[in-house]
Parts: C-alpha cells; structure tokens; sequence
C-alpha cells in the first residue's frame, strides 16, 4: 500500500507540474507575442474597405469625387490609415458649427459640395506610398517622417508597444500617426493612435484610426473649408 500511495503521489506531482508549465507557455505567449492586428485580406485595399459594410462609406465616397484615388487604392503599393464614417461626420459637424456661427452665416457644406481639391490634399495625407507596417517602423524610437501620396506633405509615423499585465512591451502593437503641420515642434502636431495595424491587403497595408479622430486633424482642415 505504502509503494502504490507513493507512486500516487509522484504521478500527482507530475500532472500538476505538466499543468503548470503548460499555463505558463499560454500566458507567455498571450503577452509576449499579442498583435494588434487583422491579419491578410484576401482583396484589394479598395476592397477591404468596401467588406466592411457601413463603415468606410464615406472615405470610398470622396476618393470616387478625387481624380486617380480609387484607382489607388484598387492597385497602387499604399499605405493607408483609414479614417472611419464617425471621422467625417465629427469634420462635417464642427465645420458646419463654425459656418453657422460665424457673421454672416454660411451656408451648410456636406463631403459632396466641399471643393474637390481642398478635400484631395488633405486625403492625401492618410495614404503613405510604399508598404509601411510596425516592423518597418521599430528601428526608428523617435518615428520617421514620410512623405504622402500625391503632394508630399510630411507625415510622422511611430511605432508604439503598449504594456500587458506588467510584461513591458507585451501589449498590443500600434502606431502614433502624427500630421507635424510643418513644424518642427512636436507641441505644435496633431496625433492620433491605430486601433489595429498590419491588415495586408493584396496592393497595401491598412491601418485602422479610430472613431474619435476627427478627420483632417481638426483646426487645419475646418480653417481651409471654411475660409471666404
């Protein structure tokens, strides 16, 4: 009895041992390896943004008044950082605030009267020209200016890892996606965080902005729109 009570609890010990070891291998590779991401698309930028029913509506609306931007995102090597319908809707209301509030009043604009050029340059500046995912971006701490689509305005991308339950940089990868506004002071720039990163489409790679941003990183855009 005393053989088959002791072979009991070496058994007992190994099991727990197994189990032990088997929850500490999920929990590290829960935290160490978590990606904020969405994975491979199997289409177009211009079709992952259409899958996504209700939500790029607005985005694929003005790139089809802009001349050659649809067509970018269907076959150009972009990247992009997609700024939802809430986006436009939270520019169209603070831009039309302003027109209501000002003397004299102007009239309402909505995404199909704003003037197409204005609109085309500051699109522009979500889409960066060549595939630039977290990975692209790691070896630069303080970010990298790029250059964007079509005008070459100056935008800052920074890679950014985020914290998981006390496992430093275990978090989920995301991007800090800064509009500079020529100037050389970061207290003088407009940033907004990724929500997700890294969705590979077949011509790009798309990054997701969230609701809150608004569209145009604000003052600049509603000043341009809104000037007599």
């Amino acid at each position: 009895m005393s053989f088959i009570r002791n072979n009991f609890l070496v058994i007992a010990v190994c099991v727990l041992t197994a189990a032990s070891l088997a929850g500490c291998s999920k929990n590290n590779k829960e935290y160490y390896n978590y990606t904020n991401t969405a994975g491979t698309f199997k289409g177009s930028t211009y079709e992952y943004l259409t899958a996504q029913t209700g939500v790029y509506d607005s985005l694929l609306f003005v790139a089809s008044r802009l001349t050659g931007l649809t067509d970018a995102l269907k076959s150009g090597s972009i990247t992009l950082f997609a700024a939802n319908n809430r986006s436009f809707e939270l520019a169209l209301f603070n831009i039309n605030q302003a027109r209501k509030d000002s003397i004299p009043a102007m009239p309402k604009l909505s995404l199909a009267t704003i003037d197409s050029a204005l609109l085309d340059t500051f699109v522009c500046r979500y889409i960066i020209p060549g595939l630039q995912n977290t990975d692209s971006l790691k070896g630069f701490t303080d970010g990298k200016l790029y250059a964007s689509f079509r005008y070459d305005y100056n935008m800052q991308l920074q890679y950014v890892a985020t914290n998981a339950s006390g496992f430093l940089g275990g978090g989920p990868k995301a991007i800090t996606f800064s509009d500079p506004r020529n100037s050389i002071f970061t207290r003088n720039w407009v940033r907004v965080n990724t929500i997700t990163v890294d969705i590979k489409t077949t011509n790009g790679i798309v990054h997701l902005l969230p609701a809150g941003h608004d569209f145009g990183f604000g003052n600049d855009f509603i000043k341009r729109v809104n000037k007599r």
